[in-house]
């Protein structure tokens, strides 16, 4: 089980992968945008194939946005500003590696954003969304 979080501020439009956090080598990830129509996305490998959810649109640029991934055991989900985004049925474990985990970028692909991201969180549980709201609004001292 998982909960990843950030508040993230893009600065110029993507139509690429950009990591808000990663986990190499796609073990898990909350992406800022992807490909295509550059919305966010989430995911992960799970028992070795991937899982991932997307946003149905790109972010607004120079604006702040609540962005958060669970993953339950039977479902993987993503938030914008706590209201659910998307959801996908999954089962298995998470992929394990040595691999660091990072914020906005990674040294695997590359895939670097390019503006501000703020009050980091990940769990290894699956957070409810009455939970990611009440982070969303509850600052990190």
């Amino acid at each position: 089980a998982m909960t990843l979080e950030a508040w993230v501020y893009p600065t110029s439009a993507s139509s690429s992968w950009n990591d808000a956090i990663y986990k190499g080598n796609d073990n898990y990830y909350l992406m800022a945008s992807s490909f295509s129509l550059g919305q966010p996305a989430a995911g992960g490998i799970f028992a070795g194939s991937h899982g991932e959810v997307f946003a149905p649109n790109a972010l607004p640029l120079n604006t702040w946005t609540h962005l958060a991934a669970t993953y339950d055991g039977t479902t993987v989900r993503l938030y914008l500003n706590g209201t659910l985004a998307d959801s996908k049925a999954q089962t298995g474990t998470l992929a394990t590696s040595s691999n660091p985990l990072t914020i906005g970028g990674d040294p695997i692909f590359g895939q670097y954003f390019q503006g501000r991201i703020d009050e980091i969180r990940i769990y290894n549980t699956a957070l409810t969304q009455p939970q990611l709201q009440t982070d969303m609004t509850t600052p990190i001292t």
